[in-house]
């Protein structure tokens, strides 16, 4: 039979060739369809007791990728539960867990396979983690590595880890780990294609928002290309962070920025605002008014503002009782059309927003030091806000630079309502 493995001791289903094709088909699939990592490994664990008929209890995959807040993914299948993922946090050097894995000897040895039979006494296991999987019942451990090209096999940075255990007695046999190094290679494609994409997505959203990344990735690339928006607009910029900054040391300059920019921006996205452009030592949002009432859009936008100084105040607290020196917020916001899109040169383009709504909301904001308060609210969007109307009072009618007509500038009737 032309689909048999040449393999005297095989199996009644790890011996048919076109099993293990058929299994090499949904792989491809699943990765021209964009699967979900946790989904594709539960499938694949499903096909090799399934279909191939491996005494699989555990497999795992884990891969480095690039995010701000995680270095690597780690998805662990087990007969009979749910897949489960873990984020890997960035770390400056490798942790001792890391040290005494399988996996760190491996990388260090230059060695992309090991196994080892866990029917052994515990104390000839060298890695603590085996000893773990043999008191739980694993009789057999295989792992490799699978780079992803000549620069992943020399920096040993990119590419998938494997592992695969059975708890069968005598575990896999040898026909069965031929089948599992024939399929992972499939595997490890198929990982690396999703990947990618993921990677494009998590990179495209952390530098210019999910909104704007949608946008780029599916196409609207062409310098020019912008839509228009009808929108809350937030405008935050922190007041005195020039001479903060030049009195600060260097090394506590940007950790410090970083940790004001995060009371602003988690605000914002709790209360569904899209952070579009941050401007030195602010940001622009956006509360998009499109399939929503303009009333509860303002109101998610105030709580953002309100939220975000708050947070702000807290960390002053903090920093102040460290004899760090401190910030005050203010903000801004405002109603208006905004210009969504790509701007700039021919091979260099920003998606940004511009636009009149856009200028405006930065003219307000700088009349806070101005008029003594932390949050201004423009005419236009007190006028779309009626379920705040209540929390506002005027502060007069006052010109904005450039303009040729003054406007009526609100704010909070009480700064406790700040915490709400």
């Amino acid at each position: 039979m032309a689909g048999d493995l040449a393999y005297s001791d095989m199996g009644p289903a790890i011996c048919d060739l076109d099993r293990v094709q058929y299994v090499s088909d949904w792989l491809v699939q699943q990765g021209l369809l964009g699967a979900d990592l946790g989904d594709l490994l539960d499938g694949f664990c499903d096909h090799l007791v399934d279909s191939l008929g491996l005494p699989l209890w555990r497999g795992q995959i884990a891969m480095r990728t690039l995010h701000p807040s995680f270095e690597a993914m780690v998805y662990v299948w087990r007969r009979g539960e749910a897949v489960k993922n873990d984020r890997v946090a960035h770390t400056d050097g490798d942790t001792e867990e890391w040290k005494r894995s399988p996996f760190y000897y491996m990388l260090n040895n230059v060695e992309f396979s090991l196994r080892r039979s866990l029917e052994v006494p515990a104390g000839e296991l060298e890695f603590p983690l085996l000893r773990d999987f043999k008191e739980a019942g694993g009789t057999d451990y295989v792992a490799r590595i699978m780079p992803f090209g000549d620069s992943g096999a020399a920096d040993r940075r990119t590419g998938v880890l494997t592992s695969w255990i059975s708890d069968r007695p005598g575990g896999f046999t040898e026909v069965e780990v031929a089948a599992l190094d024939r399929l992972q290679s499939r595997l490890a494609l198929t990982i690396k294609t999703i990947l990618s994409e993921e990677i494009t997505k998590n990179v495209a959203s952390t530098y210019v928002g999910p909104e704007a990344a949608r946008r780029i990735l599916g196409g609207k690339i062409q310098r020019g290309a912008v839509d228009v928006i009808h929108a809350a607009i937030v405008f935050m910029d922190l007041r005195g962070f020039t001479g903060v900054s030049d009195r600060a040391p260097r090394e506590d300059l940007v950790p410090m920025l970083d940790d004001y920019l995060e009371c602003m921006v988690a605000p914002v996205v709790e209360h569904g605002g899209q952070v579009l452009k941050f401007v030195g030592d602010g940001l622009l949002a956006t509360f998009d008014l499109a399939g929503r009432e303009r009333d509860f859009i303002c109101h998610d936008a105030l709580g953002s503002a309100t939220r975000a100084l708050a947070m702000t105040a807290a960390l002053n607290d903090v920093r102040a009782a460290a004899g760090k020196p401190v910030m005050e917020l203010d903000v801004a916001l405002h109603l208006g059309d905004v210009l969504f899109g790509n701007v700039g040169a021919a091979d260099r383009l920003d998606f940004t927003v511009i636009g009149p709504a856009v200028n405006e909301a930065s003219r307000i904001e700088a009349l806070a030091d101005e008029l003594d308060v932390n949050l201004l609210v423009s005419e236009t969007f007190a006028d779309a806000a009626t379920q705040c109307a209540p929390y506002l009072r005027s502060l007069g009618r006052h010109a904005l630079r450039g303009l040729d007509r003054e406007q009526e500038i609100f704010t909070l009737k009480d700064e406790s309502l700040v915490e709400a």
